[in-house]
C-alpha cells in the first residue's frame, strides 16, 4: 500500500511539476492585465486565500527568488513544491491586515513594503497574533509587472517553524 502511495505522488508530483513549468513558461498573466506593483502583490495573496495556485504562479517571475523566515527558494520551481503550500495553508487559516505600504522604484523594477497583522488559528490550533513584514521587489516584462524576489520576516521563531511546518522546533538564523 505504501509502495501504491508512493507512485500515486510520484505520478501527481509529475503532473504538478508539468503545470508549474508550463504556467511559469507561458507566464499567465492575462488576468493580470496592466496591474501597478501593488495590486500585483495583492493579487498574489489573494490567489494564495483562494488556494488558487495557477494565478499565484502566474504573478511570479520565472526568476523568482523567494527567502521566507530564514529559508531559500532559489527558483519559482523550488517555491513552488517546498513554500507554496505552506503558504497557501497559511493563507487561508488567517486574516492579513495591511498596516502600512511603502512603494517606489522606477521604469522596469519597482519595489513594494508591507507590514501586516496577522491572525487566525492554524490547522494545529496554534493561535497566531503576528506583525509580519513583506518585501516583494517586481519586474515589468511587456505591459505586466510580476514578482522576482519576495521577503518575508518576523520576530517570533515560532511563527517561523510554524510556517514552515517544523510544528514548535526553531531553526536558528
Amino acid at each position: 500500500m505504501a509502495h501504491v502511495g508512493g507512485n500515486m505522488r510520484r505520478h501527481a508530483g509529475k503532473a504538478a511539476l508539468r503545470t508549474v513549468l508550463l504556467t511559469l513558461a507561458l507566464g499567465v498573466a492575462a488576468a493580470q492585465g496592466t496591474r501597478i506593483p501593488a495590486d500585483v502583490v495583492d493579487a498574489f495573496h489573494a490567489a494564495l486565500r483562494n488556494k488558487d495556485t495557477a494565478a499565484a504562479l502566474s504573478l511570479l517571475d520565472r526568476g523568482l527568488v523567494v527567502f521566507e523566515f530564514g529559508v531559500a527558494d532559489p527558483t519559482a520551481e523550488a517555491y513552488a513544491f517546498q513554500h507554496l503550500p505552506l503558504d497557501i495553508d497559511v493563507a487561508v487559516a488567517t486574516q492579513w491586515k495591511l498596516e502600512s505600504r511603502r512603494v517606489g522604484g522606477e521604469g522596469n523594477e519597482r519595489w513594494v513594503l508591507s507590514t501586516y497583522h496577522v491572525t487566525g488559528k492554524l490547522t494545529d490550533e496554534t493561535m497566531i497574533d503576528q506583525t509580519l513584514l513583506e518585501t516583494a521587489i517586481l519586474r515589468r516584462t511587456g505591459d505586466a509587472f510580476r514578482i522576482v524576489h519576495l521577503h518575508w520576516s518576523t520576530n517570533d521563531p515560532a511563527f517561523q517553524a510554524r510556517t514552515q511546518g517544523k510544528g514548535t522546533q526553531s531553526k536558528s538564523r
